[in-house]
């Protein structure tokens, strides 16, 4: 398989269909809101998304599957690679070889036929827009930095919302990754501030953007993330899919 230019991503666009591990990473990556890697034999394709996420579309054979297990497994990754897949013979070609291993991940989606919820602050605590000055003030895994190259790339194509206590930032819920129909939500809470609800007022707040943008709210955790299962169906989302996570050790 090739590596694309940057100048032929629209081109594997067709390629991404309907899927149980969703759409809005590849595509956040082929409609170009967001860096990411495409690879291609004509007849498949992989798409790398900037944040280690990546996807199969088409018909791959044992050898389209040969060269990604041999990316998955380099010395030299710069950066991490997860396969996401719904696939039976994706799933048999990597069960039970050596160095990998395999999880489950649920997919949600916001009702179309519901507005966003709305949830109060508890009493110092204020909201706002993410903006540069934030950013690297966010302690935690999720935040701009973990789908985004950089802030200004983000500032420009994505949105966010923070929570803070004494003007430092305690919540945030974010565009993890963006395409044309659809915003993936990305939250984290400082860990000397959870179980305020502070993540579900931040999160409605993305919801109510993405509905004035005319984008569907997506979600997706890992399964043994009780957590983040419980605030996505609290806020209203429904799941729509369970998929394997496939990554090297």
């Amino acid at each position: 398989m090739k590596k694309l230019d940057l100048r032929s991503y629209h081109t594997v666009i067709p390629y991404i269909t309907e899927d149980p591990c969703g759409t809005v990473y590849p595509l956040s990556v082929a409609q170009m809101y967001q860096h990411g890697d495409i690879y291609t034999d004509g007849d498949s394709v992989l798409i790398w998304h900037q944040c280690g996420f990546a996807y199969i579309f088409g018909h791959p054979d044992h050898s389209f599957f040969d060269e990604i297990h041999d990316i998955m497994c380099a010395d030299d990754l710069p950066r991490r690679f997860i396969l996401f897949t719904a696939d039976p013979d994706t799933e048999r070609y990597f069960h039970g070889k050596q160095g990998i291993v395999t999880g489950q991940r649920y997919g949600y989606r916001y009702p179309s036929d519901i507005s966003a919820p709305s949830f109060p602050l508890p009493d110092g605590y204020e909201i706002h827009e993410i903006d540069r000055d934030c950013i690297d003030r966010m302690q935690g895994r999720i935040t701009p930095y973990f789908s985004w190259r950089e802030p200004s790339e983000f500032l420009a194509k994505g949105k966010g919302f923070y929570v803070t206590y004494e003007d430092i930032p305690a919540a945030w819920a974010f565009s993890a990754a963006v395409a044309d129909d659809e915003i993936d939500i990305g939250i984290e809470t400082h860990t000397d501030h959870r179980h305020k609800g502070l993540a579900l007022a931040a999160a409605s707040h993305m919801i109510r953007y993405c509905m004035d943008m005319h984008k569907r709210p997506v979600w997706a955790c890992d399964a043994a993330n009780g957590a983040s299962q419980a605030l996505a169906e609290k806020l209203g989302f429904v799941r729509t899919g369970t998929y394997t996570t496939i990554r090297r050790c």
